[in-house]
């Protein structure tokens, strides 16, 4: 497996602090623990890849080590990649065991975990290992690595924890950072200052894509709650507009652009369609469907669903329809009919960074006059205050169903060029 050489650049002093911290004479040879932690694209990864390599590669022989990302898919991208193409440039010799799950450096033997449940934890029992190296540790349960610490049990074992920060009561906030001299961890906060390789103009870039408290983890670098509204800059007249003043009423008048249907299924809580018009820069959200089976006293079956959501989109066979992805049987009963369906995106916090961002920018719109339950849920949809104390960032579930669907099609049809728009051309 050949990859591309790893092109060398410059570290900052944060980077080299990253670097040589195990190292004799650094003043933190003492620490067991290193935390990594602040603003994206700040250069922590990059550094943490090559003084995880070297520590171990030079450290120790025949030996185990911990190699975990929130899922196999995040690690892959995120360090394994680069990491393969590190060892290659400086000629460093690996193995990749796929269904042994571990890489062969050396001697050494790195096996991969995903943490992205709570009982992923048992993957570590009975293992003795002499390091650690945790990517986006602040996505990982805590029982995850309260394990991964203590596996690590071979002398002079490190643990090398990397993350974007979280909520003021995150764990890794109250029991790590905040205690980090009693533990004898040593933490390097970054910022986008500590990555040479970034231009001001991607900088500023990514600056515009956050917006509240998503602004002040990714950007800033603060682990600070999210609290109140989740989204505070809707605002009831730059986010809506009426049919045919500010959009044409008819599809053929509408101009190029794309119609999606985005769908939250529900048959005991209420199941919501969104019709959407996208001019590659604005969700138009043209009317909705609301179906509450408590309120109205009847639920409605799969069919019965689809009958309506054809009667909904007017018999149009080019709207692409934007489900929920645990909507198995409904997803089953639209394509059988001959809907085009595609499976949500439905990570919750990243979803809603990505819908924050649209409403603050103006990018989403809903028809004043014909979403009203859209808009009633946006003015209820709060953060959870108890999910704030245990260190977690959930919105309440109340009321959520058109939120859900807005994010869905926010989630699944956004990407950079659309979430800052001053690099459309």
């Amino acid at each position: 497996m050949s990859t591309a050489p790893f092109q060398l650049k410059p570290f900052s002093r944060r980077q080299q602090q990253c670097l040589l911290w195990w190292r004799e004479g650094s003043g933190h040879e003492h620490c067991r623990i290193m935390l990594a932690d602040g603003a994206i694209r700040s250069g922590k990864t990059v550094a943490m890849i090559f003084s995880f390599l070297e520590w171990s590669l030079t450290r120790f022989s025949h030996q185990d080590f911990i190699v975990a990302g929130v899922t196999a898919g995040a690690l892959k991208r995120n360090v394994l990649e680069p990491m393969f193409r590190i060892l290659d440039t400086f000629r460093v010799p690996w193995t990749l065991k796929r269904t042994e799950g571990k890489i062969l450096i050396g001697s050494n033997a790195y096996h991969i975990f995903g943490a992205d449940k709570d009982n992923a934890q048992d993957k570590l029992q009975g293992m003795t290992a002499a390091g650690a190296y945790a990517d986006e540790a602040a996505l990982f349960p805590r029982s995850f690595v309260d394990q991964m610490i203590g596996r690590c049990s071979v002398a002079g074992s490190r643990i090398f924890m990397n993350c974007n920060p979280a909520g003021a009561y995150h764990y890794l906030k109250t029991d790590f950072i905040d205690r980090a001299d009693e533990i004898g961890m040593y933490r390097l906060h970054f910022t986008m200052d500590d990555n040479l390789t970034l231009s001001p103009e991607i900088r500023e870039s990514y600056a515009r894509s956050f917006s509240g408290v998503f602004y002040r983890q990714y950007i800033l670098g603060e682990w600070v709650s999210a609290e109140g509204a989740v989204y505070p800059m809707w605002d009831d007249t730059e986010n809506t507009f009426l049919l045919g003043e500010d959009l044409p009423a008819a599809p053929a008048e509408r101009g190029a652009g794309k119609r999606f249907a985005a769908v939250d299924y529900g048959t005991a809580n209420p199941c919501v369609f969104l019709d959407v018009w996208d001019d590659g820069k604005v969700f138009w959200i043209l009317n909705e469907y609301y179906w509450d089976s408590a309120a109205r006293r009847r639920q409605k079956t799969d069919a019965e669903y689809a009958e309506d959501l054809g009667a909904f989109l007017e018999g149009d066979p080019d709207v692409q329809i934007i489900l929920d992805p645990s909507a198995a049987s409904f997803r089953t009963e639209l394509r059988n009919r001959g809907f085009r369906v595609l499976n949500a995106r439905n990570e919750v916090r990243e979803g809603i960074s990505t819908t924050a961002v649209l409403i603050g920018n103006r990018q989403v719109r809903a028809e004043r006059s014909r979403t009203p339950c859209l808009q009633r849920e946006m003015h209820g949809y709060l953060w959870d205050p108890k999910a704030k104390l245990r260190g977690e960032e959930k919105p309440l579930k109340e009321r959520d169903h058109a939120m859900d669907a807005l994010r869905y099609l926010c989630h699944t049809k956004t990407d950079r060029w659309r979430r800052c728009p001053s690099l459309q051309t």
